[in-house]
């Protein structure tokens, strides 16, 4: 017989309370998107009925809730418990519900920021017998992530390259539910050369200058080709990203160039033409960075992917239109627009509840 409790609303009006309606109450919640309500009723199941069998899908429920609501301290602590479940260490086939708890483990400590943590976890979670294609897609993907924010650029970009191998040796063998991670690696690909780029330094005298902003725009070349890379892969959420950040590229470029250390010889009322000569000759990068925002801001409209990258694209859009008006005679620093926040999870599936 299931448990139940008796609950005293008002004098003369006591509630019979059991997990069951509890659950329902908590489902409810959850669809009508009230997440804190949500949360603290999957709580009370697995809190007040532990010895139910909801209390496995309670827990990992109040998890997605807590997710859903951006708390990923709580998500990660109730996933915890979940896998502290002996059942969760014994099982090795049949585990679906403890897998899936393992990969929304992983997710929020990505977004917690626990790249170490979360290193781990995706690297014993790969050692596990029973993942799907899809399943390895994600942890690989993860574990670049974590090695990236990690600052281990050969082990993320290894990550990345074997998704991508993965995904083209499975088209054959074995349906993948979704490209999202495929994706994400090959943006990430794009990030590994955007950071070389960026590490590149200029410096005087005149002709190693000259060196450098050549080797500057090799590196922005090749970053731009994995950029192009990422968007042929045809996930909408990646490919608006990476449109994005090669307009960002072009900014980059144009702010180099005007920043760039100025030939010491040159006497002060020359240094404002020299300047002024700069941004003239360099005006077509602010260009190129507006012909590719605008690019990104119709394609995002077309495909249906109107996130954060698309607002960003148009917000800059806006700021270099200004900016192209008749130059100042005083180097125009470009604000940098508020880089949105990776995804640390899944952006395109909904959130599955038990």
């Amino acid at each position: 017989m299931a448990p139940i409790r008796f609950e005293a609303r008002s004098p003369g009006e006591v509630r019979v309370v059991d997990a069951e309606s509890l659950f329902a109450e908590a489902q409810a919640a959850y669809s009508a998107k009230h997440f804190a309500d949500a949360s603290a009723l999957y709580d009370r199941v697995w809190r007040e009925f532990s010895v139910s069998a909801l209390g496995r899908a309670a827990r990992y429920n109040a998890g997605l809730a807590y997710e859903a609501a951006n708390d990923f301290a709580a998500a990660k602590q109730r996933y915890q418990l979940l896998l502290g479940d002996p059942a969760a260490t014994q099982c090795s086939t049949g585990c679906r519900d403890f897998i899936d708890a393992r990969f929304r483990l992983g997710g929020a400590l990505l977004e917690l920021k626990q790249f170490a943590e979360a290193e781990k976890h995706y690297a014993d979670l790969l050692k596990h017998g029973d993942l799907t294609v899809g399943d390895r897609l994600e942890a690989i993907g993860r574990h670049g992530v974590a090695c990236f924010e990690l600052h281990r650029p050969s082990e993320a970009e290894k990550d990345f390259r074997a998704v991508l191998r993965l995904y083209r040796q499975s088209e054959t063998l074995e349906r993948v539910e979704s490209d999202y991670f495929v994706g994400l690696a090959g943006f990430y690909l794009g990030e590994l050369a955007r950071q070389n780029y960026r590490a590149l330094p200029l410096r005087l005298p005149e002709k190693q200058l000259e060196k450098d902003f050549e080797a500057k725009a090799e590196a922005l070349l090749q970053a731009q080709a994995r950029y192009l890379d990422a968007m042929r892969l045809d996930n909408a959420e990646w490919a608006v990203a990476a449109g994005f950040r090669i307009g960002k590229l072009y900014e980059e470029f144009y702010q180099d160039f005007v920043t760039a250390p100025v030939p010491s010889k040159l006497a002060d009322e020359d240094r404002l033409i020299y300047l002024e000569e700069v941004r003239q000759r360099v005006r077509v990068l602010l260009e190129k960075a507006v012909r590719f925002h605008e690019k990104n801001v119709l394609m995002a409209e077309r495909i249906g992917a109107q996130n954060r990258w698309a607002k960003q694209s148009n917000e800059q859009l806006e700021k270099l239109r200004q900016l192209l008006v008749p130059l100042q005679t005083s180097p125009t620093p470009i604000a940098p627009a508020p880089e949105p926040a990776l995804p640390g999870k899944r952006q395109d599936e909904p959130h599955h509840i038990l």
